[in-house]
């Protein structure tokens, strides 16, 4: 008995190209991309990683990825041992290294906050702070190398996230803001960086 019956041999070309472009989309569909991202939760930054929903298009022996409509991109270079302190993203964007380290604490430590950016935190807002987390963006993978930083002061009112620049060299970023501060869409597989 058979399953799958060709009645020429241009159907049994096309029946296998078929197959064979199934077995191309579904590796593709889980080839996920995700990146550690900065957000905002109850007016704090916290550390997520996120699933992008993009599906990769295999082109020229790439996994392509779309991932939103961008602005003009930033190259940026940081001194070595830099200590930013508690900041926010400037727009929604996604940030590349190059060169260097990123350690981000998220949200902000209670005792980096100055007294002018914590107006009046009272008891219930207090109880909805997120635990602290630390995540190291460094070159290397995927994983380890890309941020997306959506953390807006307008939705991080209460507190953003604590940057430092450990490195003994230069940090060196690539900084790609997203349309209308728009996130690629995704879904948030965990709290923390992804690992």
């Amino acid at each position: 008995m058979s399953i799958i019956s060709f009645s020429s041999s241009h159907e049994m070309r096309l029946g296998f190209s078929l197959l064979l472009l199934l077995f191309s989309l579904c590796g593709a569909m889980t080839t996920a991309l995700n990146i550690t991202a900065l957000s905002s939760r109850n007016g704090y930054s916290v550390l997520e990683c996120w699933q992008l929903a993009s599906v990769p298009v295999d082109a020229m022996a790439a996994a392509n990825y779309a991932l939103g409509n961008t602005t003009v991109a930033t190259w940026s270079t940081i001194k070595p041992r830099t200590t930013v302190g508690e900041a926010w993203a400037p727009h929604v964007q996604l940030s590349m290294i190059l060169n260097g380290l990123i350690r981000i604490t998220s949200p902000s430590p209670e005792s980096a906050n100055s007294s002018d950016s914590i107006t009046s935190i009272n008891s219930s807002e207090n109880s909805l702070r997120p635990a602290t987390t630390v995540a190291y963006i460094m070159p290397g993978t995927t994983k380890s190398s890309l941020l997306i930083a959506a953390d807006l002061r307008s939705t991080s009112h209460i507190t953003g996230h604590y940057t430092e620049f450990p490195s003994d060299e230069p940090t060196v970023l690539i900084q790609v803001p997203f349309m209308d501060n728009l996130a690629p869409e995704h879904i948030v597989l965990h709290d923390g960086p992804c690992l």
